[in-house]
C-alpha cells in the first residue's frame, strides 16, 4: 500500500512539474545597442509564433512566454538575435549593427522605412549631415554630385536663384520636368512661378529654397516609377522625399539641444582674360561713344606695337574744338560729352585761336580699367540654426529656429530665410499614436533687375539690366571711377544712351518676399498584431509677393514703372493607410499597404503694372498715372486615388513586390479622367540563396517593371476665353471685351503614361571594404500633352493634343570603397556614374516641336531621331567635303540656306567621386564631379568676341584669310576654276570684320558659339575637427564639431572659348524651363569659402 502511494505522489509530483515548465509566464527586459542606448520600437517575436511585441520608448518590452521557447529580437539595421527563455523573467539583450544593412534602409514611398534587401528597385539616399554646413544655403545644391541618376543644376550665382533638378533624364517635351517633393510626408510645391522672361528677370526662385538644409534629418530620392508609383500622377518624374527634424522620431529621454551656425564669402568664380591693348572704337581707331574695343591702342602699347608692325599709330585720342590734340593719352571726358555742364570737374575753359573762351570737355585719361573687379563684391552668409528634441516614454517633441541672411556679389543683391518649426509623436493610454508637425518659413529675395544680357543687347530689349553690356563695357571707360547719378535729379548718368549698371543695381530693384506655413497631422492605431491603420492630413500654403521698381530718369523707362504680383499656392491632402505586417509562417513574410488618396491644389495670381511714376522715391502702384491688370487668375484642381503595395518575402532571401494605383483627374475629361497604373518588382538575394566565394558579402539581384500616369495641367481640355478691359463708349458706356483664345482645347485628352523597366545588381566585398550597386533602366514616355500648330484656316494657331514619345535609357553606378580602415585612420571613396540617353521618338505629326529659346529661329528643339531638347540654328555654308564656303568679296562665310540641328546639350556621362579621410578627430572631403559633353550657346563668349574684348584677340595688326574654299551665297556650291578644281580663299580680312561682321562673333552664323561644355569641378572639399570628448566633460556641451569648407573652388572646362573662363553650369532659363543648351549672360556662378561650429548640449 505504502509503496502504491509512494508511486501516486512520484507521478503526481512529475505531473505538476510538467505542467509548471509548461506554464507561460510574463517575460521582461531591455533592449538596447552596442553603445546602451535603448532601441525603441525594436520586435520581440517567439519564435514559430504569431506572439510578438514591440519595446517602448525606453527599449524595454514585456511578452509572454514559456520556458523553453526562443525569442527572436530584430531591428532595422541590426542583426538579429535569438534568446532561449530559461528560469529568469529577466532578459536583456544587446543588439549590434549589421554593416550589410545600417546603411541600407531606406525610406520608401509613403515614408515607409524598409531594408533595401527587400525592395527591387533603386533609391538614394543623403543625410542630413551631408547637406548641413556646406556653405551652401539651397538645398538642392547642397545634394549637387552625391548620388547617381540625379542632375542638378543653378541657373546662377545670384542668392535664392532657381535651381533644376531631373531625375533619370526628362520625361516630358514641354510639361513640367521636375520630381514631386514630400516634406514629412505631405507634398510640397517647388514652383517658380516666374511671372516675367529671362529678358527682364532672371533670379527668381523655387520655392525648394524655403527648405534650410540645417533642418533636414534625412532624404531619400525615389528614382524609378517602380520606387514612386504609389505617389501617383506627380511622380512621374521621381519623388524627393524629405524628412525634416520636425518629424524626427524618437529621441534619447530628456532633452538635447543642438547649435549650429557658420560663415561663408562668396565671390565670382571666374572672370575673363580681358585684353588691355586697344582702346573702343572700329577698325583700330578710337571713338568714345563705342562699346567695342576694336580701336587704337592704349597709350602705353603704341610704341611697342609701331615697332613690331611698323605701324604709325600715336598716343592723341582726340581734339579741341580748333583742331589742336588733347594732350597725349587722354581724350575728351565721355560723362561732359553727354551732360555737357553737370560736373563742374569735367569742364575745361579753352581758349580758342580768337581769345574767345569755351566751356569744353576736361581731358580723361584712355587707360585700362579693371570693370568687373570694381563692380562685384564679396557676398557674405550667415547662418543660425538651433533644435531641441526630448521625450519620454510615451511622447516625443522636437522643435528648432534657423535664420540665414546672405548678401550677393551685387550690390543690393541678397536672401534672407526664416525658419521655425515643431513636431512630435505621443502614444495614448488607448494605444493610438498621434504626431503632427507645423513649419513657418519667412523667405525675402532681393536683386537690382538682372535680364538676360542676350535680350538686353540683340533680341529687343531696352538694356535695362545691370548685365545688358557689363561684362563687355569698353575697357578704358572707368565704370567705378565715374558718376552714374545725375546730382540735381537722381537720374541716369552715362556715357552713351544706355542705363549705366551702377544706377540700375542702386534704383531699379527685384524684391520678393514669401510667407509659408506647411504641416500635417497623423493618427495610428494598431487593430491588431501586425494590422495598423493611419490616416494623414496635411496642408502645405505659401503667399508670395513680388515687386519690380524701375525708377524715373532711365534710358529703358524714361518714365518709371512699378509691377507687382500677388500669389497664392495653397495644397491640401489627405492619406489614409492599412497597413499589414503578418508572417505567414517561419518562411514566408506578408507586408501590405492599402489606401486612399485625395488632393487639391489651389493657385492664385494677380499682376498690376503701374506706369509713369508721380513723385521719385514713391515706388507704389497707387503713385502712378496709369494701372494695368495684366493678369488675374484662379487655378484649381483636384486628385484622387486608391492604391495597393503589397510586399511578400520568402526566408529573408525572395522578395516580390506588387503596386498598383487608381487615379480621377479634375483637369481631364470625363472619360478619360480615371485611369490605372500597375508594377512589379523582384528582388533576390544570391547570397542568402548559394554559397558564394568568400570574398563576397551580400549579393543581391533586382528587376522591375511599372507604368505610371500623368494628368494634364488645369483647363486643357476647353478652349478659353480672354477676358479684356472694358472699352468705354460715349454712347453705351463701358462695354465688357473678351476675345477667344488661339489655343484649342481638346475634349478628348487623355493622360500620359511612362512605363520603366530596371534591372540591377548590389553587392559587398572583401567584408565590406567594397561594395557596388549597378542599375541598367529604360523609360518610355507616351501620349505626350504639348500644343501643336495648326492651319491659320482653323482660327486657332495651335492645339491641346495627346502626341509622341520620348525615351530615357542609362546606367548608374554607385562603387563604394574602404581602401585603408583601421582603428585610428579611415579612406572612403564613393564614386557616383551616371550616363543617360534619351530619344525623341515621336515628336508629332510634324516630327519637331520648336520650344522656345532666344529667337524664333535660335532654340530648343525636339525632332525625331534625335536626342532631348537639341539647339537649333543657323549655320555657316558647307560644300560636300566640310570646307567653308566663302564670299569672295567680303573674305567672309555666309549663312546656309536652312537652319538645323548644332549642339546637343545632353552629356554623355556625369560622374562624382567624393573621397573622405578620417583620422582619430580630423574628417577631411573632397568631392570632385566631371560632367563630359553637352553642347552650350554661350552669349557671353560671343559678346566678348564681337567686342572684342578678350586677350585672344589682340594679335590684330595683320589681315587673316579664312580657311574654305570661294562659294555662291545664291545656289550654296563652291566656285570653280576652269579646270573644275575649287578656288581657295586668299581674301584677307581685318580683326575687326573677322569678328564684328558674319564671322566668329554675336553677329556671325549660331553654329561659331556653339562649345563643348565638358568641365571638371571641385564641387566640395572641407576640413573638420571633433573636439573630444574628455576636453568636454566639465562643459555642458555634448559634442562639438570644428569645420572650414568650400564650394565650387575650383573647375575646368577645357573646350570652353579660351580666356572666357566662363562656368558653363547654367540654366538658359528659369528651373520651370524646358529650354536647354544656352547660357544667356547673366549672373555667373560663385565660389564659396566658409567656416562652420556646431555644438549639442
Amino acid at each position: 500500500m505504502k509503496t502504491k502511494i509512494n508511486g501516486m505522489l512520484t507521478l503526481l509530483l512529475a505531473f505538476v512539474v510538467q505542467i509548471a515548465f509548461a506554464q507561460t509566464k510574463s517575460v521582461s527586459g531591455l533592449v538596447s545597442d552596442q553603445d546602451g542606448l535603448p532601441l525603441p520600437g525594436a520586435t520581440v517575436l517567439v519564435k514559430g509564433t504569431n506572439n510578438g511585441t514591440t519595446t517602448d520608448f525606453d527599449g524595454n518590452f514585456t511578452i509572454s512566454a514559456k520556458q523553453g521557447d526562443v525569442l527572436v529580437f530584430s531591428f532595422v539595421g541590426y542583426v538579429n538575435k535569438e534568446v532561449s527563455v530559461g528560469a529568469s523573467d529577466q532578459i536583456n539583450v544587446i543588439l549590434s549593427g549589421d554593416a550589410q544593412q545600417l546603411e541600407e534602409v531606406v525610406v520608401t514611398s509613403l515614408g515607409i522605412k524598409r531594408e533595401s534587401r527587400s525592395i527591387g528597385y533603386s533609391v538614394a539616399k543623403v543625410s542630413g549631415d551631408d547637406v548641413a554646413g556646406r556653405a551652401e544655403p539651397d538645398l538642392l545644391r547642397a545634394m549637387q554630385g552625391k548620388m547617381t541618376g540625379v542632375n542638378i543644376t543653378g541657373a546662377g550665382g545670384a542668392p535664392g536663384q532657381s535651381t533644376k533638378i531631373n531625375i533619370r533624364g526628362i520625361s516630358s517635351m514641354t510639361g513640367n520636368t521636375q520630381p514631386l517633393f514630400i516634406v514629412d510626408g505631405i507634398p510640397f510645391d517647388n514652383s517658380v512661378n516666374a511671372s516675367q522672361g529671362a529678358a527682364q528677370n532672371t533670379v527668381f526662385s523655387n520655392r525648394g529654397f524655403d527648405l534650410d538644409p540645417n533642418a533636414i534629418e534625412s532624404i531619400s530620392v525615389l528614382k524609378g516609377a517602380a520606387a514612386s508609383a504609389l505617389y501617383g500622377s506627380r511622380a512621374t518624374n521621381g519623388v524627393i522625399v524629405i524628412t525634416t527634424k520636425a518629424s524626427k522620431g524618437k529621441s534619447r529621454k530628456g532633452l538635447e539641444v543642438s547649435y549650429n551656425t557658420s560663415l561663408a564669402v562668396t565671390e565670382l568664380s571666374g572672370i575673363p582674360d580681358y585684353q588691355d591693348v586697344y582702346t573702343q572704337g572700329s577698325n583700330q581707331v578710337y571713338n568714345g561713344g563705342f562699346i567695342g574695343n576694336w580701336g587704337a591702342p592704349m597709350p602705353n602699347h603704341v610704341d611697342r606695337i609701331n615697332a613690331q608692325y611698323g605701324t604709325n599709330y600715336t598716343k592723341v585720342y582726340a581734339n579741341y574744338p580748333d583742331g589742336q590734340p588733347y594732350p597725349d593719352g587722354t581724350a575728351s571726358n565721355p560723362i561732359n560729352n553727354r551732360f555737357p555742364n553737370v560736373f563742374p570737374e569735367f569742364v575745361q575753359a579753352y581758349t580758342m585761336p580768337d581769345g574767345s573762351v569755351r566751356n569744353v570737355s576736361a581731358p580723361y585719361e584712355i587707360k585700362a580699367n579693371d570693370i568687373i573687379g570694381g563692380f562685384f563684391q564679396k557676398g557674405q552668409t550667415v547662418d543660425h540654426a538651433v533644435s531641441m528634441s526630448g521625450g519620454s516614454e510615451k511622447a516625443n517633441i522636437n522643435a528648432g529656429f534657423s535664420n540665414m541672411n546672405q548678401s550677393g556679389i551685387v550690390p543690393n543683391q541678397g536672401a534672407k530665410r526664416t525658419n521655425i518649426f515643431t513636431g512630435g509623436n505621443a502614444t495614448l493610454d488607448n494605444g493610438m499614436i498621434i504626431a503632427g508637425t507645423l513649419n513657418y518659413v519667412n523667405t525675402v529675395q532681393k536683386s537690382p533687375r538682372s535680364g538676360a544680357s542676350a535680350f538686353n543687347d540683340y533680341y529687343g530689349g531696352g538694356g535695362g539690366s545691370i548685365y545688358s553690356r557689363l561684362f563687355y563695357l569698353p575697357r578704358n571707360f572707368d565704370l567705378n571711377g565715374l558718376p552714374w547719378e545725375n546730382p540735381a535729379d537722381g537720374s541716369n548718368i552715362f556715357y552713351r544712351a544706355l542705363d549705366n549698371p551702377i544706377w540700375i543695381a542702386n534704383n531699379n530693384l527685384y524684391k520678393s518676399e514669401v510667407n509659408r506655413v506647411y504641416g500635417n497631422l497623423s493618427a495610428g492605431y494598431d487593430l491588431a498584431e501586425g494590422i495598423n491603420v493611419t490616416v494623414k492630413a496635411g496642408i502645405n500654403t505659401y503667399n508670395e509677393f513680388r515687386r519690380s521698381n524701375i525708377v524715373a530718369g532711365g534710358i529703358d523707362t524714361p518714365a518709371g514703372s512699378v509691377n507687382t504680383v500677388d500669389l497664392v499656392n495653397t495644397e491640401r491632402d489627405f492619406t489614409g493607410l492599412l497597413n499589414i505586417d503578418r508572417p505567414i509562417n517561419d518562411d514566408i513574410q506578408v507586408k501590405a499597404v492599402v489606401g486612399i488618396n485625395a488632393n487639391e491644389r489651389k493657385l492664385t495670381q494677380r499682376s498690376v503694372t503701374g506706369n509713369v511714376i508721380i513723385s521719385r522715391g514713391l515706388n507704389i502702384t497707387d503713385a502712378t498715372s496709369t494701372q494695368i491688370v495684366d493678369y488675374d487668375f484662379l487655378s484649381m484642381r483636384r486628385l484622387w486615388g486608391v492604391f495597393a503595395d503589397v510586399s511578400i518575402g520568402y526566408k529573408d532571401m525572395l522578395y516580390l513586390g506588387l503596386v498598383g494605383r487608381q487615379d480621377n483627374s479634375s483637369t481631364l475629361p470625363i472619360d478619360n479622367n480615371s485611369y490605372f497604373y500597375p508594377g512589379a518588382s523582384v528582388s533576390f538575394l544570391l547570397s542568402e540563396a548559394v554559397e558564394l566565394p568568400e570574398m563576397f558579402g551580400s549579393v543581391k539581384l533586382r528587376v522591375a517593371n511599372t507604368k505610371v500616369g500623368n494628368d494634364a495641367s488645369p483647363y486643357r481640355t476647353l478652349t478659353n476665353f480672354n477676358i479684356s478691359t472694358p472699352f468705354t463708349s460715349p454712347i453705351y458706356g463701358a462695354q465688357n471685351r473678351a476675345s477667344l483664345g488661339n489655343v484649342l482645347g481638346n475634349a478628348s485628352l487623355k493622360p500620359e503614361f511612362t512605363t520603366e523597366f530596371e534591372t540591377g545588381i548590389a553587392a559587398t566585398m572583401f567584408n565590406d571594404r567594397l561594395s557596388f550597386d549597378v542599375t541598367y533602366f529604360s523609360r518610355s514616355s507616351t501620349e505626350q500633352i504639348a500644343t501643336a500648330s495648326v492651319a491659320r484656316s482653323s482660327g486657332f494657331s495651335s492645339q491641346v493634343v495627346n502626341i509622341g514619345e520620348l525615351t530615357n535609357k542609362g546606367w548608374e553606378l554607385g562603387l563604394d570603397v574602404y581602401p585603408i580602415a583601421t582603428d585610428d585612420f579611415k579612406w572612403n571613396t564613393y564614386f557616383a556614374f551616371t550616363k543617360i540617353k534619351s530619344l525623341i521618338v515621336d515628336a508629332g505629326p510634324n516630327g519637331e516641336i520648336f520650344v522656345g529659346g532666344p529667337g524664333s529661329s535660335l532654340g530648343t528643339i525636339h525632332r525625331n531621331g534625335f536626342a532631348y531638347g537639341q539647339i537649333f540654328g543657323t549655320e555657316n555654308a558647307k560644300d560636300d567635303e566640310g570646307n567653308l564656303l566663302i564670299d569672295k568679296s567680303t573674305g567672309l562665310p555666309f549663312a546656309a540656306a536652312a537652319s538645323t540641328i548644332i549642339g546637343d546639350p545632353n552629356p554623355d556621362f556625369t560622374l562624382g567621386v567624393t573621397n573622405s579621410f578620417t583620422y582619430k578627430n580630423f574628417t577631411f572631403r573632397a568631392l570632385i564631379d566631371w560632367k563630359q559633353g553637352g553642347d552650350l550657346y554661350s552669349f557671353s563668349a560671343a559678346s566678348l568676341m564681337l567686342r572684342g574684348q578678350l586677350a585672344n584677340s589682340v594679335e590684330r595688326e595683320q589681315l587673316r584669310v579664312v580657311p574654305g574654299v570661294y562659294g555662291s551665297n545664291q545656289n550654296f556650291e563652291p566656285t570653280l576654276d576652269a579646270n573644275g578644281n575649287k578656288i581657295q580663299n586668299t581674301t584677307g580680312i581685318t580683326a575687326f570684320d573677322s569678328h564684328f561682321s558674319n564671322g566668329w562673333g554675336a553677329y556671325g552664323q549660331d553654329e561659331v558659339n556653339i562649345y563643348d561644355g565638358t568641365t571638371i569641378r571641385l564641387r566640395e572639399v572641407g576640413v573638420s575637427y571633433s573636439l573630444p570628448k574628455n576636453l568636454l566633460k566639465k562643459t555642458p556641451f555634448g559634442t562639438g564639431t570644428l569645420s572650414f569648407s568650400g564650394r565650387n573652388l575650383w573647375w575646368n572646362a577645357p573646350n570652353m572659348l579660351e580666356g572666357l573662363n566662363l562656368d558653363p553650369e547654367v540654366l538658359a532659363e528659369s528651373a520651370a524651363s524646358n529650354v536647354q543648351g544656352f547660357e544667356y549672360g547673366a549672373t555667373p556662378t560663385t565660389k564659396n569659402y566658409s567656416f562652420n561650429l556646431s555644438l549639442t548640449f
